[in-house]
């Protein structure tokens, strides 16, 4: 492994164990803002501050610069609309491992926009994490098993799919913090666009609150973001979809630990389904390869 695709292994890491904590840090922050207001808020502030540091290369921006941010912007607004008021309405463990998902669906994604066969191996983590989403669904307690919360965010896990495959397409044709500040410019339009005349502004906003979303915008937007961006040029998007997906777990551990939440035996055999279905999609492939080449 070379320097680069290891620092972006380690960059794509610390940014699912940011990305983990963001559950929980997201669900508490909507006790303070409305979902809409919260991400409009929240990547209007990432977009200026990302503008600032790389103001030059901003200054430097084309149109189709624009253009290839909106495109993966609209995929990342439904992804987080799908995401964020499913979590209103389940709890942040079971959004976190359902959100993860996506690992699962990109290789059928991958299937119908190249036409290369993804591999049995993809039908066999498919079944692994169907039984692990039934399992975190239906054992959940205080929740109401199977609700459309759950629901909400395995459509999430759709969207980021599709996000991912863009991001990989352009992603390498262009600036990835140009490509990261212009998703975030589409993600205000998109978000406000409802947040003006369905919410309304907090009358009371807590310090809780505030720091909640100083969490979101600094470390899981900014911060986060950038090196995503910068890592998928020197990874493929299987690979950093396996080293993202470790978020599941991540904030699965902050919701137990900072929110209180339960997690049961069935709850815990599904999680452990969900992150095996993620290892079949991710890693018998290349044992396979590397077998039959020895």
């Amino acid at each position: 492994m070379n320097h680069s695709v290891l620092w972006a292994d380690i960059g794509l890491l610390a940014t699912a164990v940011v990305w983990g904590a963001a559950f929980a840090v997201l669900k508490d922050t909507l006790n303070t803002f409305q979902p809409m207001t919260l991400l409009a808020v929240r990547f209007a502030l990432a977009a200026m501050i990302l503008s600032m540091i790389f103001i030059r290369r901003v200054s430097r921006m084309r149109w189709v610069d624009l253009k290839a941010g909106f495109i993966v912007g609209f995929l990342l607004f439904l992804g987080f609309i799908a995401q964020t008021y499913g979590l209103v309405y389940t709890t942040a463990g079971k959004n976190a491992f359902l959100t993860t998902t996506y690992v699962v669906v990109v290789p059928f994604m991958g299937w119908v926009l190249t036409r290369r066969f993804p591999g049995f191996h993809a039908f066999l983590s498919a079944g692994l994490c169907i039984a692990g989403v039934g399992f975190l669904t239906l054992g959940g307690e205080g929740v109401g098993g199977f609700n459309k919360g759950d629901a909400l965010t395995l459509l999430c896990a759709v969207f980021y799919s599709a996000q991912l495959m863009s991001i990989d397409h352009y992603a390498k044709r262009m600036d990835p913090i140009l490509l990261a500040v212009t998703q975030m410019v589409a993600m205000v339009v998109f978000c406000g666009i409802f947040a003006i005349p369905f919410e309304t502004w907090p009358t009371d906003i807590s310090v809780r609150g505030l720091m909640g979303m100083a969490y979101l915008v600094l470390f899981a937007t900014v911060l986060a973001f950038a090196v995503q961006m910068t890592a998928q040029r020197h990874s493929p998007p299987t690979h950093v979809s396996l080293i993202l997906s470790t978020e599941s777990f991540f904030g699965a551990l902050t919701g137990v630990v900072f929110l209180g939440e339960r997690f049961t035996g069935k709850m815990t055999l599904g999680a452990a389904f969900v992150f095996g279905a993620i290892l079949v999609a991710e890693v018998l492939p290349r044992w396979v390869r590397q077998t039959t080449e020895t």
